[in-house]
């Protein structure tokens, strides 16, 4: 029996499993089906449910459905808890410009930049502020565009004034339907682990409009967080910080923020999981299993990035944007030649989320 929107509701919405990611709209709205839209808070609803054709396919990109996980597994050569890799690296650009901007080392925008210089792209997807903190998924074409987007897509301190509700989640996603009818053929993506998840969902149906992403340059995600006045004051307090404080954002072994006068507080995943999103509580992907390239700043020192290579397109860009001298590495390991350290943060910090998805 095919599955529909009314069972994602049933099966996920209800149970607060939805991520937001926006894999069902984003099929939906591309196909010119029309029958779901994203909500301006919570899961997508019925916009025309008429329209409804009732093919599942709703149901079955969706990351918290699972259907189709054993293909994807298999197809991606999944070895648990951290997925297939062919090597790990501890790298960061060499552009002055984008390092300035950079989060970590920068990797990221600078393997963009490499794949719009040589024209292998027409676009990246990524995220861009707007207003003081507020981040929003948005096309870059161009190196200026990149370095706007460039730093942290987490964001902690989303617009304080004048919001009663902060979501840290970007969705990301919901950007490839207005491309569809575009000139624009051959886009990467950056995004965290569901959105991703959603994505290859896409590409193993072949539905639109998956067809036209070309590079998924997945990031380490651990939590998003969710949370209204009340908390933020409760968070305020707690951490003995203020919002408005807020500079900057990192994720590394903790949550560093980076707030006025030069001051960094730390804080820890396990202390402030009461504010996660309950979606990501129930994800078990910390490390972007199905994508071409993973990053963080996990296990490598401070302005430097830790990338993933995981797939032969994924190390076809990337060894290039280092042989082209986008990026310069200080470290690069193979299975059977691995910093234990690295590795191994990178697997406890793996097999927690999968735990706690578990336990959720």
């Amino acid at each position: 029996m095919v599955k529909t929107f009314e069972d994602l509701i049933k099966d996920v919405h209800e149970k607060g499993l939805c991520g937001e990611c926006g894999g069902c709209v984003t099929f939906c709205s591309a196909g010119d089906i029309g029958a779901i839209m994203m909500s301006e808070s919570g899961p997508p609803k019925y916009v025309n449910k008429d329209n409804c054709k009732e093919c599942g396919f709703c149901y079955y990109v969706c990351p918290q459905t699972h259907v189709l996980n054993d293909l994807l597994n298999d197809k991606f050569g999944y070895v648990p808890p951290i997925g297939k890799w062919i090597n790990i690296t501890s790298s960061k650009t060499t552009s002055e410009e984008i390092a300035n901007k950079a989060t970590d080392g920068g990797v990221v925008t600078s393997i963009l930049n490499y794949l719009l210089d040589h024209d292998l792209i027409d676009g990246a997807i990524v995220c861009k502020k707007e207003g003081p903190f507020n981040r929003v998924p948005f096309l870059a074409t161009s190196k200026e565009d990149l370095i706007q987007a460039a730093g942290s897509y987490y964001d902690l301190s989303k617009q304080v004034i004048g919001l009663e509700k902060y979501n840290t989640f970007i969705p990301t996603n919901t950007k490839l339907k207005d491309l569809l009818n575009s000139d624009l053929l051959n886009i990467a993506i950056v995004g965290t682990p569901c959105q991703i998840h959603s994505i290859r969902k896409m590409q193993q149906l072949s539905i639109l409009p998956a067809h036209i992403v070309k590079y998924t340059l997945g990031l380490f995600c651990n939590l998003n967080f969710s949370f209204n006045d009340d908390d933020r004051k409760k968070m305020e307090q707690i951490f003995h910080f203020k919002f408005n404080e807020v500079e900057k954002m990192n994720i590394r072994e903790d949550i560093v923020l980076n707030l006025k006068g030069n001051k960094i507080k730390h804080i820890s995943f396990s202390d402030i999981n009461e504010f996660a999103r309950p979606a990501c509580r129930a994800c078990p992907d910390f490390s972007n299993i199905y994508a071409d390239l993973s990053f963080g700043g996990l296990g490598s020192q401070e302005k430097y990035t830790t990338t993933i290579i995981r797939t032969k397109t994924g190390a076809e860009i990337y060894n290039n944007a280092l042989k082209e001298g986008y990026i310069k590495e200080v470290n690069r390991f193979s299975p059977s030649n691995i910093d234990s350290n690295i590795l191994g943060k990178i697997i406890d910090f793996s097999e927690r989320k999968i735990e706690r998805a578990e336990n959720f």
